[in-house]
């Protein structure tokens, strides 16, 4: 059996049968919510969640995109890392939509995305990802802050930004990959 193959196989994903059994009375009050009745009842609410999650997905993936990429050396004398941080609102405000809208669609089709591998694969990188901040604003940020601002970055700091895409990379592959493995 390939890898793909069992991944569309698995039943609950990551989490055992009695975890999900335990999970059902809470997936199914959250199919009796308002957040539940607007995401289903009107045809026009999917879509528009669709197209603002894809919004937030891109301010965020590519506002990422160019902070790593100069934190891991790319462009340090063009871009300076000073007028990198003015990019932290676009990213937060694209991540605030992804939160909002993916938690509709949770509260949207609770049974399915909570059993599905990919799903469930997505929101691992995202904690994981977020612990990756997490190390830069403890650890890296204080360390850039000695670098002269044009200068190359510390190799822990390449690291970081180079997870940090990596992760993020993976969370829009495995959320593109939600409709076709596991319960689409």
């Amino acid at each position: 059996m390939s890898f793909l193959s069992h991944l569309n196989s698995a039943q609950s994903g990551l989490l055992s049968p009695d975890t999900v059994k335990h999970l059902n009375p809470v997936m199914d009050w959250m199919q009796t919510t308002w957040l539940s009745h607007l995401a289903l009842d009107y045809s026009q609410t999917w879509p528009t969640l669709e197209i603002t999650h894809y919004i937030g997905l891109s301010l965020l993936f590519g506002s990422i995109l160019v902070m790593d990429l100069r934190l891991m050396g790319v462009q340090h004398p063009v871009i300076s890392s000073l007028s990198i941080h003015r990019m932290l609102p676009m990213a937060f405000i694209g991540f605030g939509l992804n939160l909002l809208t993916g938690i509709i669609f949770c509260f949207g089709d609770p049974h399915r995305y909570a059993i599905n591998i990919s799903f469930q694969l997505k929101m691992i990188c995202v904690l994981l990802a977020g612990i990756n901040a997490l190390i830069y604003w403890r650890k890296i940020g204080p360390m850039l802050a000695a670098v002269p601002p044009n200068a190359d970055p510390p190799l822990p700091a390449k690291a970081v930004g180079f997870m940090s895409i990596l992760l993020w990379t993976l969370v829009l592959i495995f959320g593109r990959l939600i409709p076709y493995l596991g319960t689409g």
